[in-house]
């Protein structure tokens, strides 16, 4: 059994910049301004058979689904009517093969961005046309193939979590050529490749990233930890808490590529971030697995920070969720439902 202490996980949690543009921040439930129980309004969608991730593009609501024969699903956010379906599964040209892993706003006015991991390809597709199919693909090359996460950061980079590596992240232009990194695991000394799958997998957890602002956030799902990474300053912010505990875990080394093994009792951290223009909003979980399996349920509460790690709000919602988007301007957080019958709640905060 091995054990990964929090501090051992500062010290792991470096960027790219100078040691000192990492800042620690140890997060306390009394700590947030305010707490606020707010009621949702659900609804549902006779296509939503399996919601796994949803977004806001323009008025509309992106919502990702693991079952059927589509994979996006378009939802008017205003009046909270079905729109149209997107993403065919299939094999053939501007289809998606197997999944949508990642949803990503990208850069374009109307155009949005579907992430099949399992393919390793990345799926663009216009708001404004009745096409259910993609109109491009891009698949990842070289380097690039070692990345699990997709995010536009300008017109031809994108950021992306990667294995096997001495950094977090990676960016690379469209060919699969590597530009930059960002947020070493170790500022002292290179990262064995094996070692850093081994930490890619222990880390892992939703990535959100805002163009406008430059600001990306790494929630872990295993653990609490919240990282704030601006990378245009370099700095990144790492909250740690509200439990205070020693991260436990296995590691199982078959002869190839490690991986670890949380222990059950560590309560999970985050099972989805929100990255706005002005604030950052995390599902947190707080339990552990047996805890969720026993109540069916993933978290009925958000933490709100401001960009610079700041705890605002505390909402404590009156449906259990998986999965969130925000709309700053309108003051509303949507919510996929985790219940028999899943929907869109949608909360004003």
């Amino acid at each position: 059994m091995k054990k990964l202490l929090i501090v051992v996980i500062v010290i792991l949690s470096g960027c790219s910049k100078p040691n000192d543009a990492f800042e620690t921040l140890n997060l306390k439930l009394e700590d947030f301004a305010q707490k606020v129980n707010l009621t949702g309004q659900k609804f549902t969608f006779d296509s939503l058979l399996n919601p796994r991730k949803i977004m806001l593009k323009n008025d509309v609501l992106v919502v990702s689904n693991d079952g059927g024969g589509y994979f996006l699903h378009l939802i008017d956010k205003n009046q909270l009517i079905y729109l149209a379906s997107k993403g065919i599964r299939g094999e053939g040209p501007g289809q998606i093969r197997s999944m949508v892993w990642e949803l990503d706003e990208g850069l374009g006015d109307s155009t949005f961005w579907a992430y099949d991991l399992n393919t390793k390809s990345i799926h663009e597709f216009d708001l404004r046309d009745t096409s259910k199919l993609a109109m491009r693909k891009i698949s990842q090359k070289q380097d690039w193939h070692q990345g699990f996460s997709n995010h536009w950061i300008s017109p031809n980079k994108i950021i992306s979590n990667i294995s096997q590596d001495n950094f977090k992240f990676g960016v690379f232009d469209s060919l699969g050529n590597r530009v930059d990194s960002f947020g070493s695991w170790s500022s002292d000394q290179t990262t064995d490749p094996k070692l850093g799958y081994l930490l890619l997998g222990l880390h892992q957890g939703p990535i959100e990233f805002n163009s406008k602002n430059q600001i990306l956030v790494h929630s872990r799902s295993q653990f609490e930890l919240l990282e704030i990474n601006n990378l245009e300053t370099g700095k990144t912010i790492g909250i740690y808490g509200p439990n205070v505990y020693e991260v436990k875990y296995e590691t199982i080394d078959n002869g190839e590529l490690p991986y670890a093994i949380v222990n059950a009792e560590i309560p999970k951290g985050y099972s989805d971030v929100f990255v706005g223009d002005k604030s950052i909003f995390a599902v947190y979980i707080g339990k552990t697995r047996e805890s969720i399996n026993s109540s069916g349920e993933t978290s009925r509460m958000i933490f709100e920070f401001d960009l610079q790690g700041k705890p605002l709000s505390i909402f404590s919602l009156d449906y259990p969720i998986g999965a969130i988007t925000v709309d700053e301007k309108d003051k509303k957080i949507y919510a996929i439902t985790e219940d028999r019958e899943p929907g869109i709640a949608v909360f004003d905060y």
